[in-house]
């Protein structure tokens, strides 16, 4: 039963994926075989460690520097992997830094900066790697969603709008591309214990944290493995009939009926 989860002889493409979930995710992928493409905006550093740890696991590793919201990015991206590797199978929209202003606060460059980075990242990354999983007729898409895409954030504007649609999109290319084989779906963290931006996050204190923890069902905030693993189970074969779909990790925060 565990070949029901093996990558082996895929590719796999996460950006923001120097740390935290973006980081588990390429980890995972790799420990089920496949390939992986690394990408973070500026940390050569960070990226390099994960491909060093993702080689250790057997598979090869690139690393392509740059923001994933500048098409420039997709375009080096999708020329080194297919340089490393032939084609990419599997790609995961990661790439996301909030911002913590509000409404009056927000700038005309700040609203551009964030659609761009979550939004247009996503669309180029269909451009550029659809056709291929077409060709293939075979292919997975993951963008890593949120509560905030649902409920909205006062101090995130930009960002809420931007996974708002991003769940829009997903539905829209799910409905056009399941008959290549290619799936589309969201993956959608809440609180997650992980390495957090105190300007981006001010809020979410230890304290804080730990509160948010005990009132979970779980009793714990979920890890960055724990979503990874749910991109594994999305990406593995026996999945292809998942698609358009949501997957809430979030230890039971929001249970949407």
């Amino acid at each position: 039963m565990d070949n029901d989860l093996s990558l082996r002889g895929k590719t796999a493409l996460v950006t923001g994926s120097g740390r935290n979930i973006g980081r588990a995710i390429v980890l995972e992928f790799a420990a089920r075989g496949a390939n992986v493409v690394i990408n973070t905006r500026s940390n050569a550093d960070e990226a390099n460690a994960v491909a060093r740890q993702a080689e250790a696991l057997g598979v090869g590793a690139a690393v392509v520097l740059g923001d994933s919201g500048d098409k420039a990015t997709i375009d080096r991206l999708k020329l080194e992997a297919e340089r490393r590797f032939g084609r990419v199978d599997i790609y995961v929209s990661n790439a996301a830094k909030r911002l913590y202003k509000n409404f009056f606060e927000t700038s005309d460059e700040d609203w551009h900066r964030h659609l761009n980075q979550q939004l247009s990242a996503s669309w180029y990354l269909a451009k550029a790697f659809v056709p291929g999983m077409q060709q293939a007729r075979w292919g997975r898409i993951i963008h890593i969603n949120g509560p905030d895409g649902y409920n909205g954030g006062w101090t995130r504007i930009p960002h809420s709008t931007a996974k708002g649609a991003l769940r829009t999109l997903t539905k829209s290319l799910a409905r056009g591309l399941g008959e290549f084989g290619i799936t589309v779906n969201d993956v959608a963290p809440g609180h997650i214990d992980t390495m957090r931006d105190p300007t981006t996050h001010p809020q979410m204190t230890a304290d804080v944290a730990k509160r948010v923890a005990s009132e979970l069902p779980i009793r714990r905030l979920p890890t960055p493995e724990d979503i990874a693993w749910a991109c594994a189970f999305l990406c593995a074969p026996r999945s292809g009939a998942i698609t358009g779909s949501v997957i809430h990790v979030d230890g039971g925060q929001h249970m949407f009926g």
